[in-house]
């Protein structure tokens, strides 16, 4: 039942938002009764905030090929592809409410930016203990900023750029180890006659 009624709750949100949610929609789009639901959620934030966790499942697993621009490169793009289910759809329509309503912040920090920003930082750690970064890269910066990138851009650019050509700016920016500087060529020397 928990299943149906999380999916159902996933599902309702991306279609019609968190204002417009009800537990009755929930429990009727469930196919159970609302003393049942009642009994587990004793709301819509508890049941939203569920929803969030259930829902986090469908952020993609880290890669690991050895390179950190491969491996972000890999992430980033399955988690865009991830973003056009339904789940995304629920969290976007969720993150307009997190300023107003600190317990579904929580929620939301605990799901979705938590499992994204965590996988994130594997890569950027990964990439640390290689020697593709400094010892002394501010990990939890990187870690964020990927999450943070792609929403402003949503959110802010008109027409919206693809989300791939995104994720390879963003990548090739932040995530790209700088090539060492050639260092100039020695100029050979005139033999003295």
């Amino acid at each position: 039942m928990d299943d149906a009624v999380l999916a159902a709750a996933v599902d309702l949100l991306g279609e019609v938002g968190y204002a417009r949610l009800t537990v009755e929609h929930v429990a009727a789009r469930a196919k159970v009764s609302k003393a049942s639901l009642y009994l587990r959620w004793p709301g819509k934030v508890a049941l939203v905030a569920n929803a969030l966790g259930y829902g986090s499942a469908v952020v993609p697993a880290v890669p690991d090929t050895g390179s950190m621009r491969e491996d972000m490169r890999r992430f980033l793009r399955a988690l865009v592809r991830a973003h056009a289910t339904g789940f995304a759809q629920a969290a976007s329509a969720v993150s307009g409410e997190v300023v107003h309503n600190p317990a579904l912040r929580e929620a939301f920090r605990n799901s979705v930016i938590a499992t994204v920003a965590d996988r994130v930082e594997t890569i950027v750690v990964r990439a640390v203990d290689r020697g593709e970064l400094s010892p002394d890269t501010d990990v939890e910066l990187l870690s964020v900023l990927p999450m943070a990138l792609l929403q402003h851009v949503r959110l802010t650019r008109e027409p919206r750029p693809q989300p791939e050509a995104v994720v390879e700016r963003v990548v090739e920016q932040f995530y790209s180890p700088a090539s060492p500087t050639p260092k100039p060529r020695a100029r050979a020397r005139r033999a003295r006659r």
